[in-house]
């Protein structure tokens, strides 16, 4: 056990490390979903950072489409724009203008742009095209690229694009600066990240948020690039690691409509010295960019959201160790956990365990904003978890099998001495007889003996087994096995015995009186306290020496037996202790208490029979199974009514749940009632 759970330990280790690293897509695409749930906490908490007050989106929105008319509009109204935005520190656009349209507009917006002195255009780049950009445009673009950078390799890990969409040169040659505006999303088509820099004909240019960054400061960036990415890009105190932003989502950041803008219908201090970008928010233009905190949003935000991390430094920072150890801490903890003997104590550390990496990782995404994926340690931990608790459990199972075969068979004392009469009866032959059949098991034996020694399971086998064979033989009936915890006893088998019936249900009786006692003794022991469910049934079976010439054993074989554990079976549904079949009852000559429980169809048989539970004869007793068979005496007539008001009586006053149960089924009934209704209920399982 131990040597496997090593192995599974170091198994785990390199299963970490593979979906780790290598991420592939599947699971990496359950990763993400998972992760989210942070922002839906954080959220929660109230604890969501607000954006920098100095970031400012001015919106195309539906307000300024029905005021203004279809995008794109003319460029004289976007000159109208931009004009009225001339007080703002910078203005970026989230808007390419790459074709001509009559030249006074053109002109106008050029104008515009040129006069304001702070607009930093915006263009995308393309993986097709039907055209390549003109050696102007690449001359004017280059004017926008980065200048510092260190080259860590030969090999240049950027992302390349062979194609640009630009702006028209006059555009290009009146705006301050230009930047790309391309967003990519990631497997799952969530937008998480924001590029820093693209590659383009050898040239490096920057996204335009980390565009307005640098002319908001007045400081070149300066980059590391291997052939892996950017490595770190630092602009004055500000430091990023990798090629990409993690995004520091925002619940909403300040928006004012163009419509307003163009009208003057703002306080100038909502733009003065701002940094503002312009885009299209209006449903139907704009691309939905889905993120973690908005399934619909317009890319002109995610800039915004940019821009605004690097401002306030607050994206999103990624510390790969952190990862890793938290994992391995918590791995050795589940580890050490899995030794432990006590199942409730071990699953409860289990748990705690598996939440860990969640609450760890939310702790550090909401006060430290530091990204912690949570998701792979808790894939890797659940399966090292599963993997040992399932070996644990087989495990169990054959260690408990192995302790219950000592207990295999207990003859009768007058059976052994039927036998040496008749030495006969040693033959292999079989013959058939009416017998009456007991089968008592005890009630969720494997979850008791989970946390139970082997010393101890067998102590307890020893103590309950011990009593309830005493019983057996004291009434006169052949213990002819015991199947792991259950005990099965014949009457009529060997010796002819007239009141046959009612010495198996004498016996039922009497194993429920001895259980008090039994469970007493169990409890001085320092043993869990158990209980125990009885099945009874009367009919024809082949008795006798069955098996081979080199082992054989006296048993019985037949539908009577298999109806026999199917009835103690039942007692799990009824919540009762002994139930009897209707062959039993009708052989019985003593006075017992019989209440009339149902009329079933048990699993792999055709015809209905009537169960009954055997009960102790008290007054309490008498008066249940007095309005119990009433009710029930109207529900077989399809009276559902008056059946539904005893049993619900019944369920309130005496907690009785077979009530409780014909309540349920009644309801259903009233409902839709098959055809042909007989009155009984088929079990599908045993």
């Amino acid at each position: 056990m131990r040597k496997f759970k090593f192995y599974l330990f170091v198994l785990t280790i390199i299963f970490f490390f593979y979906i780790f690293v290598i991420k592939p897509v599947q699971i990496q695409k359950v990763s993400l979903g998972l992760e989210d749930i942070k922002y839906s906490l954080r959220d929660l908490l109230g604890k969501s950072p607000s954006p920098n007050p100095d970031v400012v989106v001015v919106a195309v929105d539906e307000k300024s489409i029905n005021a203004y008319g279809r995008w794109p509009w003319d460029r004289k109204i976007t000159g109208d724009l931009i004009h009225q935005l001339k007080d703002a520190k910078l203005v970026g656009l989230d808007i390419v203008f790459s074709e001509y349209t009559n030249k006074k507009s053109d002109r106008y917006l050029a104008d515009s742009i040129k006069y304001a002195g702070n607009v930093i255009s915006g263009f995308f780049f393309r993986t097709k095209a039907t055209q390549t950009p003109t050696d102007k445009i690449i001359d004017y673009l280059e004017n926008c690229s980065l200048k510092r950078y260190k080259l860590l390799s030969l090999d240049i890990g950027l992302k390349e694009f062979p194609y640009v969409e630009s702006n028209i040169p006059e555009i290009l040659e009146s705006s301050l600066s230009c930047a790309f505006f391309n967003i990519e999303p990631d497997v799952d088509g969530i937008y998480r990240h924001y590029p820093i820099a693209y590659l383009f004909e050898g040239m490096i240019f920057p996204s335009l948020a980390v565009q307005m960054y640098r002319y908001y400061l007045n400081k070149e960036p300066y980059l590391e690039i291997s052939s892996s990415g950017i490595v770190k890009t630092k602009i004055r105190n500000t430091v990023v690691k990798g090629s990409y932003i993690n995004l520091n989502f925002y619940k909403d950041i300040k928006t004012i409509s163009a419509y307003d803008i163009l009208q003057g219908n703002f306080n100038k201090n909502q733009i003065k010295d701002k940094l503002v970008f312009v885009g299209v928010t209006e449903m139907g233009v704009y691309d939905v960019r889905p993120t973690p905190i908005d399934p619909i949003i317009p890319g002109v935000y995610l800039h915004a959201t940019a821009l605004s991390n690097l401002i306030d430094n607050n994206f999103l920072r990624t510390n790969y160790f952190y990862d890793v150890l938290i994992f391995l801490l918590l791995l050795i903890t589940a580890y050490i956990v899995s030794f432990l003997k006590y199942s409730n104590i071990r699953y409860s550390l289990y748990l705690i365990v598996l939440l860990s990496p969640f609450f760890i990782s939310s702790y550090l995404f909401i006060y430290k904003n530091l990204w912690i994926s949570f998701s792979y340690a808790f894939m890797s931990l659940f399966i090292f978890i599963l993997g040992v608790e399932i070996y644990q459990y087989f495990a169990v199972e054959k260690r408990s099998r192995e302790i219950k075969k000592a207990f295999s068979k207990y003859v009768s004392p007058k059976i052994v001495e039927k036998i040496a009469k008749n030495p006969d009866k040693l033959e292999l032959k079989g013959e058939e007889k009416e017998i009456t059949v007991l089968f008592s098991d005890i009630r969720n034996f494997t979850t008791i003996t989970e946390n139970l020694n082997p010393q101890q399971v067998a102590k307890l086998l020893n103590i309950y087994l011990e009593k309830m064979s005493e019983i057996v033989l004291k009434n006169e009936g052949l213990l002819d096995k015991y199947i792991g915890d259950a005990v099965m006893a014949l009457y009529n088998a060997v010796i002819y015995q007239e009141n046959h019936a009612d010495l198996a249900c004498r016996t039922a009786l009497e194993m429920r009186k001895q259980l008090k006692d039994l469970n007493k003794q169990l409890k001085k022991e320092k043993l869990p306290e158990i209980n125990i469910g009885i099945g009874i049934n009367t009919g024809l079976a082949v008795v006798g020496n069955l098996g081979s010439s080199f082992r054989f054993e006296y048993t019985a074989v037949g539908d009577a037996i298999n109806l026999a554990s199917r009835l103690e079976g039942l007692n799990r549904f009824y919540k009762t202790n002994i139930i009897v079949s209707q062959f039993t009852k009708e052989k019985t000559k003593e006075n017992f208490l019989f209440r009339l429980l149902d009329k079933v169809k048990v699993k792999g048989k055709k015809e209905a029979i009537f169960i009954y539970e055997l009960m102790e004869n008290t007054k309490e007793n008498k008066a249940i199974k007095e309005k119990y068979e009433k009710a029930f005496n109207f529900y077989l007539k399809k009276e559902f009514k008056k059946a539904k008001v005893i049993f619900e009586d019944m369920w309130e006053n005496y907690n009785d749940f077979p009530s409780y149960i014909m309540i349920q089924r009644i309801e259903i009934l009233e409902k839709n009632i098959p055809e042909n209704w007989d009155g009984s209920y088929e079990f599908k399982e045993k």
